[in-house]
């Protein structure tokens, strides 16, 4: 009997004084052992998020996690602290399961820029240390979308706003392209979760997703 692959992830966090969201999170999504757990924070490292850090290792050795790795940023130099962030999320495995909702806004800007313009896959969440405020989740197509979209789907994405539930041949004759150069678009802005098809004939219209890369959820 043929047995399945079980995809292997890497997680990314913000590391401020608390790590309970950490914890959090790393249940949450069922992290195994094999997949890396990679902690950022500002340079030196105070005392607080030692004692965060140190609290991580004891948890994640209790339940058979990965040492989780703590990286010094130096925010003294922005185009630094990118850099070496980028450096060690170049080297994780895909997808990504980034988390910052703790830590210095100065090391979540810094890895959040990395991790755009490293081009790997990664989904976002920002919750709130304490747990009790609501968290933002950006899906792993939205975040690619935001980094990677070309003019000619955001041509595409924009047409479909404009003309809800038009199939791919109207969308090339009228925007004067192949039908094989938009089906294979709009292939990938499904994938990205987009766009999707509505009803037998396959009319195409916008997720809440698609609407907001517009700008027109507002």
């Amino acid at each position: 009997m043929r047995m399945e692959s079980v995809e292997r992830r890497s997680f990314v966090f913000s590391l401020g004084f608390h790590e309970d969201f950490v914890i959090r999170r790393l249940s949450r999504l069922a992290a195994r052992g094999g997949e890396d757990v990679v902690l950022f924070t500002g340079s030196p490292v105070v005392a607080g998020t030692r004692r965060a850090h140190a609290s991580l290792i004891e948890y994640c050795t209790r339940v058979g996690l990965n040492t989780p790795r703590l990286v010094e940023l130096p925010l003294s130099d922005s185009s630094l602290a990118v850099s070496r962030a980028r450096s060690v999320i170049n080297g994780l495995y895909e997808p990504i399961i980034a988390d910052l909702g703790g830590g210095m806004r100065a090391v979540i800007v810094a890895v959040l820029i990395a991790l755009f313009t490293s081009g790997k896959v990664f989904e976002l969440y920002v919750s709130s240390e304490s747990g009790e405020a609501e968290e933002l989740h950006i899906p792993s197509g939205v975040t690619r979308a935001l980094s990677s979209l070309s003019s000619e789907k955001m041509e595409i994405l924009n047409f479909i706003a404009k003309n809800e539930y038009s199939n791919a041949d109207t969308i090339a004759y009228r925007l004067g392209k192949s039908s094989k150069t938009v089906r294979n678009h709009l292939a990938v802005l499904k994938k990205m979760g987009l766009v999707v098809s509505h009803g037998r004939k396959g009319g195409l219209k916008l997720t809440s997703w698609g609407k907001a890369i517009l700008g027109l959820n507002e």
